[in-house]
């Protein structure tokens, strides 16, 4: 767990209660959980809701990693993510 705390920028952090951290440090967390997780699919609701642009990018690094091992990820966002090649669907009212 800790060397997935470093990965999110949450080293040295890991001994504090996740109710003392910022909405984007418990994102962060939430990810880092994630990556130790070791599941095939990954369902993800909003998950860069709060996390600053950098954080975002290391987030949709993650991503790609997961996806370029076999991984699955099924996501629902507002924000455009950079998670490679992938199929997407957009859903919207018509016209």
């Amino acid at each position: 767990m800790e060397a997935a705390l470093d990965e999110v920028g949450l080293g040295g952090l890991g001994r504090l209660r996740g109710a003392v951290l910022s909405a984007g440090q418990k994102r962060r967390l939430a990810i880092a959980r994630l990556l130790v997780s070791r599941r095939r699919v990954w369902i993800l609701d909003e998950p860069t809701t709060a996390l600053d642009t950098a954080a975002q990018a290391r987030f949709c690094g993650f991503v790609r990693a997961h996806l370029s091992g076999g991984g699955i990820v099924v996501a629902a966002t507002h924000a455009p993510l950079d998670f490679g090649p992938a199929d997407e669907l957009r859903l919207g009212r018509p016209a």
